[in-house]
């Protein structure tokens, strides 16, 4: 098993052996990759030309991994955010340190998910207003019988 995982940087695809290598790795660093992607735009940045490499776990966490034109890994971007890697001449290793640093931030990410607010279609309907409504409208009903049942009390037991 060789340390680097070269990318075909000119003919990068989802369909690489390169990239299944990467997904195996990080199967068994303990991430399943649900989705690669590979962006095809080349991009500059610092005088580097890169390509954008996306890959979606099932936790819904997301590693951008940046190569550049020499196949090797440039940059890695979790959850959109730079993350440094120790182990820059060894991708085996770097996708293991990536992994781990998935596993330790997962509760955090998982909280941030669960804040965000997503706004329904207005093409979507809820049954929310209506069953206020009735429910409102059955509470006032048992309240007025509640009522009722008091006030046949208080003549019971007054005659």
């Amino acid at each position: 098993m060789s340390k680097n995982i070269l990318f075909p940087f000119t003919a990068m695809s989802s369909n690489d052996p390169a990239m299944k290598e990467v997904a195996r790795h990080f199967k068994k660093a303990g991430a399943n990759v649900v989705q690669a992607e590979v962006n095809p735009a080349i991009r500059r940045t610092s005088g580097i030309a890169y390509r954008e490499i996306h890959l979606s776990f099932t936790d819904s966490q997301i590693v951008t991994l940046r190569i550049k034109e020499t196949g090797d890994i440039y940059q890695v971007l979790l959850n959109k955010k730079v993350v440094p890697i120790r182990d820059q001449d060894d991708h085996s290793a770097a996708i293991k340190e990536v992994a781990k640093l998935m596993e330790r931030g997962r509760a955090a990410f998982q909280r941030k998910l669960a804040k965000v607010r997503v706004a329904l279609p207005s093409s979507v309907k809820t049954a929310a207003p209506k069953m206020e409504a009735l429910l409102v409208q059955r509470r006032d009903s048992l309240a007025a019988e509640i009522a009722a049942i008091d006030s046949e009390l208080e003549a019971l037991a007054a005659g």
